[in-house]
């Protein structure tokens, strides 16, 4: 896996800023302007256009529940009672942004460079051209990673979903709702939710280990795997959750912060772009791009959680309101107020779509990408927002 770029994201880590090299030479309207990199059309081309891509972004969407249902657990009678509270915690809901981010990625910059025809590369997602089914021609027309990326989606969202079970318990955050339901501790007890992430977080690597099946010896699935083990760990997404939990109820410098953020709520984010863009066949300082992205995206998303939870609704969240001040926790909005923050989450979002763009105007688009590309981005701007 190609390695952060410090221009892109720790230079701007100690001042808690979006800025880099690039773009303190672009003005934020020159980047505004040229941040979609489409032509402009009437406002009736436009709006058929993002009717267009709605529709298969829902298409999409449904693909990639079935994906993630279809691979959870069978019930085997004696293991029920922990099988049973994963798949409640999975099935609770949630946007499925992670997967979602990962199989944009990786139709917007593999589409170009397969070999597939036209009709092969627009084929509705868990068709046989996506490699959904695994008999006669349709397997021989699908990309060799189609299925792969299948397992890693399913095993991302395995991971989050495990992430929050443990955050929820009496010893962390001590929520009572997530995603509008009862969190697992509330339903099945704290013993068999300490179990239940437990389990998801095993049955995650088993199920990204199949993709060694379906791709023997590929060294992109390879490195997939490597992305999928390193960032929800110690050096990622655990990490950021152990400074998390150690510094509550105390006033964390502006780099402990951006330590939590990066690594607590971005790193699967940059898991999920990653993994899409590798399985993609993208490398080098394109990958670092996607990864730069999706580490904006996801402080972004983390400071928006942090304005939601003084000014929103637990509808909008999905859980209870407030809880930052409840359990004591200091936060962006905390240290620099709330249109600090709202203006964080502006340029962070801006410079996420703008690297996107970057890494894409590499590669040679076809109709297929830009659809990807374009819903892609929307997908972005809508999950900071928190606009559906």
């Amino acid at each position: 896996m190609a390695e952060k770029k410090s221009t892109t994201k720790k230079e701007s880590d100690k001042k808690t800023s979006t800025k880099t090299k690039s773009e303190k030479k672009t003005d934020n309207k020159k980047t505004s302007s040229t941040k979609t990199g489409a032509k402009k059309t009437s406002g009736k081309k436009t709006s058929s256009k993002k009717t267009d891509n709605n529709s298969m972004l829902d298409e999409i969407k449904s693909y990639i529940e079935n994906t993630v249902i279809g691979m959870l657990p069978e019930p085997d009678g004696m293991s029920d009672p922990v099988r049973n509270a994963m798949v409640y915690a999975v099935k609770a809901g949630g946007k499925r942004v992670r997967p979602l981010l990962m199989y944009l990625t990786y139709k917007a910059f593999s589409a170009a460079s397969n070999s597939q025809t036209a009709s092969e590369q627009t084929a509705a997602p868990g068709s046989q051209a996506e490699g959904a089914d695994n008999s006669g021609t349709a397997e021989k027309s699908a990309s060799p990673h189609d299925k792969a990326v299948e397992y890693f989606m399913a095993a991302l969202e395995m991971i989050h979903t495990y992430s929050l079970i443990h955050d929820d318990l009496p010893a962390l955050d001590n929520d009572d709702l997530r995603r509008g339901n009862p969190t697992v501790h509330k339903a099945f007890g704290e013993d068999v939710a300490i179990l239940a992430g437990d389990g998801l977080l095993n049955y995650a690597y088993e199920t990204a280990a199949k993709s060694f099946i379906s791709c023997p010896g590929d060294i992109d699935v390879e490195k997939a795997v490597f992305i999928l083990a390193s960032k929800p760990g110690l050096y990622g997404m655990l990490g950021g959750q152990t400074v998390d939990v150690v510094l509550t109820g105390k006033r964390p410098t502006a780099e402990q912060l951006s330590y939590i953020y990066s690594n607590k709520t971005a790193a699967l984010l940059e898991c999920a772009m990653t993994i899409g863009g590798t399985l993609a066949g993208v490398s080098g300082e394109n990958l670092d791009k996607l990864q730069n992205a999706a580490y904006y995206i996801g402080m972004a998303f983390q400071v928006q959680d942090d304005i939601l939870d003084v000014t929103g609704t637990v509808e909008e969240l999905g859980k209870d309101v407030s809880q930052d001040k409840k359990n004591g926790k200091i936060t962006f909005v905390t240290i620099y107020g709330i249109e600090k923050a709202k203006e964080y989450v502006k340029q962070a979002s801006l410079l996420a779509i703008k690297l996107v763009d970057e890494a894409y105007a590499t590669i040679t688009p076809t109709p297929q990408t830009d659809e990807y590309i374009s819903i892609l981005k929307n997908l972005i701007t809508q999950m900071i927002s928190r606009k559906n």
